[in-house]
This record gives structure tokens, C-alpha cells and sequence, in this order.
């Protein structure tokens, strides 16, 4: 009876191809299908409206990944800014040699050993924003993208001034706090809801303005303070934008997907000049607009996970918070480690030493590249497993993401006290 009403039933049919294709039948497919199906089709009337719904959604979604036009749309973008990111550093080194805008090296705490210039976050900065406004709808926008776009301009003077003649750091955090609090209380983007972590679910505003604007804080400083290496902090950001802009696409985000294809686009053709014998470095600029939009993605990339109707999708993540906090976690353990480490000896949070993850792997007597190419596979490898524990409680994501960390935390402090007393 049950194989005769599947034979007979295209939508029917259809829906058990769906189910198997993503995993959601039972443990014994044979038997589980046929009993599932056959209290449906007693218990439900309109068990055949329900598969027919069903199946038009997952035809829509096969047809968005496999759309041509759709391919092209998030395609161009990332394209563009590379041609732009390229074409435009030749010119801005050149600019920058001529009129003296170089950054000199230093025995104590600059890796680098001959005048290189601190303008490439100019490239990364023309690359984002004008392949993301050329191809975005941007009167149908949302106002967190309109706000996000004033405030990376606001961000960009800021970091330009800070690379030529330099800026306080007091100014400069007030700046980071402006931009923050802009696509914040103007753009209404923060978090609603932390996911059940430490017991809470829903938070009001005023909660979620404050934790959003930490966020973004600690993540433009955490790509700030990341950039002490050539093609690290470039690279990280290229791993994560593209992380966050396949996500967007498969979940039909448009603007979010172009806006990250154009940043990994623009960062790769800066690595081209950076990654090895580094030409130019991104400077101020480029850290704070790289941290600033990643930011914006985890945000959003957290938030649409609890759109309404998102859980029946197979590109639905559980664990939100947990993967995007693991898309950045090289950048944001580094700060928190050097951040405690700091207050632990009585410094300045902010002031410059040698205690970052490069400066540590340096002094093992890795190379530049070595040491941006072991931490890329770091980035890659946590992703991956976050993703593997995508249906798990968020906390639980970041109790075994600090278990992993955790030994290499340790490892690095012993080291600087080894270090220390020889």
C-alpha cells in the first residue's frame, strides 16, 4: 500500500529525495520512511499539501545555489575589487615612496627590515566599497548596510590619519566607538538573544546594543593588533569573509554575500603584495575596516540564523554564536591573552610589546610565511570543526573550541617564562 501511494505520488517521492539528500530521515531509512510516511498520510488529510510544500522550497533552493545569474551577481563582486585591490597598490607604493609615507623598522618590536609603506588599507578600501555599492541595491538596503557604509568611511579617515601623522589612542578608540555606536543605535543591528549561553535566551536592547558594541570593538582591535605579520591578518580575513559570504549566498542574503565576496576579493589582491616579501602593509586603515566588517558579518551571520521559518533549512546552524565566534578566535584569542597578560604585569593593555602569537611562533624560528600559513590552517581547522558541531548548544561549541585552544594558550605563556630566565 505505503510503495504504491509513493510510486503514485510524485511530491511524495520528492520529499523522501530531499529528506535522504540532507540527512533528516531516520536511522533505518527502509523501515523509518515507510512507518513516518504511513502515520502521515493516516494522521494528516493534508500530508500531500505538506510534501508538495516541502518540495517547492527545496526546488527553490536548488535552483538559487545552481542559479547562473545568481553565481554571477556574488562573483563579480569578488572580481572587481581584486582588479581594483591590484591595479591600485602599484600606484599607492609608488605615491607613498615619493612623498616619504613609509614606515620604518625597528630592532625591538616591527618584523620587518626595510622601509615599507602603511597605505594598502587605501586598496582594500576602494576594492570593498565600490564593488559592494556598484552591484548591491542600495536604496532597498536595510539601514544597518547604509549606516555600515558611513561608518567605514568615518573609520577610514580615522585609520589614513593614524598611518601618515599618527592618532592618539584615545581618539582613535573614541572613533571605534562612534562607528560602533552608529550601526548600532542608528542601523538597529545588535544581538537579540545569546542562545541559551549561561541560561539566557532573549535580552533587551540596551543589553544587546552593549554586547554588540563590545563585539565590534574587540574585533577591530583584534585585527588591529593581528597585523604584526606579513599576509597574516590579510589572510584570516580572507578565510573568514569567504566563510561568511558562501553562508550568505547558500542562504540567499544577497547584500551580505556581495559585501563579503568584495572584501575577500580586495584582501586577496593586497596579499598579492603582502604574503611574501611584503611591499606594503595594510596599515591602521585596513586592520580597522577588515575587523570592522567582519564584525558586521558575525553579527548578521548570528541574527539570520534565528530568522523565523530558518530551522526547517539545511543551511540552518544551531550554533551560531559558537561558529562565528570560531570564524575569528585566532584574532580574539591573541587580544584576550595579550589584553590579561598585560594587566597581569601592571602595563597598559594597549601598549606595544612582543607578546603576540607571531612574535612567539617568530621566536621559535618560524618564518613569516610559515608562521601566516600554520595559522590559516588553524583558522580553516576550527571552522571545520565548529561547522561538525553545528547542532550543539552554542556553549558547548565554545567549551571544546577553548579545550582546543586552551593547550596552545598555555604552551605559549610557559615559553615567554622559559624565555625569560635564560
Amino acid at each position: 500500500m505505503i510503495q504504491k501511494v509513493i510510486a503514485d505520488n510524485k511530491h511524495l517521492r520528492l520529499f523522501i529525495f530531499q529528506t535522504t539528500v540532507y540527512g533528516r530521515v531516520f536511522k533505518n531509512p527502509k523501515q523509518d520512511i515507510s512507518l513516518s510516511l504511513a502515520r502521515m498520510l493516516v494522521t494528516q488529510p493534508d500530508a500531500t499539501t505538506s510534501c508538495r510544500q516541502e518540495t517547492i522550497s527545496f526546488e527553490r533552493t536548488i535552483r538559487y545555489v545552481y542559479n547562473p545569474a545568481m553565481f554571477l551577481i556574488t562573483i563579480w563582486p569578488f572580481l572587481i575589487s581584486l582588479l581594483i585591490s591590484v591595479v591600485s597598490i602599484p600606484v599607492i607604493i609608488r605615491v607613498a615612496d615619493a612623498k616619504h609615507l613609509m614606515d620604518e623598522p625597528d630592532s625591538d618590536r616591527k618584523l620587518h627590515l626595510k622601509k615599507t609603506p602603511t597605505l594598502g588599507g587605501i586598496a582594500i578600501f576602494a576594492g570593498t566599497v565600490f564593488s559592494f555599492s556598484f552591484f548591491s541595491d542600495y536604496l532597498a538596503m536595510s539601514n544597518e548596510i547604509r549606516f555600515m557604509t558611513s561608518a567605514l568611511v568615518l573609520l577610514f579617515f580615522a585609520g589614513i590619519k593614524d598611518d601618515i601623522l599618527l592618532l592618539a589612542p584615545l581618539k582613535k578608540l573614541l572613533v571605534q566607538i562612534a562607528c560602533a555606536l552608529l550601526i548600532t543605535l542608528m542601523g538597529k543591528l545588535y544581538l537579540t538573544n545569546l542562545w541559551g549561553m549561561l541560561g539566557i535566551t532573549e535580552i533587551p536592547p540596551y543589553l544587546g546594543i552593549i554586547l554588540t558594541v563590545i563585539a565590534i570593538l574587540a574585533l577591530i582591535n583584534a585585527y588591529n593588533l593581528i597585523d604584526g605579520v606579513n599576509g597574516l591578518a590579510g589572510g584570516l580575513g580572507l578565510i573568514t569573509s569567504l566563510f561568511f559570504g558562501f553562508w550568505f549566498y547558500l542562504t540567499n542574503s544577497t547584500a551580505l554575500c556581495i559585501l563579503s565576496f568584495s572584501l575577500a576579493g580586495s584582501l586577496l589582491g593586497f596579499l598579492f603584495f603582502n604574503f611574501h616579501n611584503a611591499k606594503i602593509f595594510m596599515g591602521d586603515t585596513g586592520s580597522m575596516l577588515l575587523g570592522f566588517i567582519i564584525s558586521i558579518l558575525a553579527i548578521k551571520f548570528i541574527e539570520t540564523n534565528r530568522t523565523s521559518g530558518i530551522e526547517i533549512s539545511p543551511y540552518y546552524i544551531k550554533a551560531a554564536p559558537g561558529v562565528a565566534i570560531a570564524a575569528t578566535i585566532i584574532p580574539l584569542i591573541d587580544l584576550i591573552r595579550v589584553f590579561f597578560q598585560r594587566l597581569a604585569i601592571k602595563r597598559h593593555p594597549f601598549s606595544a610589546d612582543r607578546r603576540h602569537i607571531h612574535h612567539i611562533l617568530e621566536d621559535c624560528g618560524m618564518t613569516h610565511t610559515q608562521i601566516s600559513v600554520t595559522l590559516y590552517l588553524v583558522a580553516i581547522m576550527l571552522i571545520g570543526l565548529s561547522l561538525a558541531l553545528r547542532n550543539y548548544r552554542s556553549m558547548d561549541v565554545i567549551i571544546i573550541l577553548s579545550g582546543v585552544c586552551a593547550p596552545l594558550l598555555v604552551a605559549s605563556i610557559f615559553y615567554r617564562r622559559i624565555k625569560k630566565n635564560r
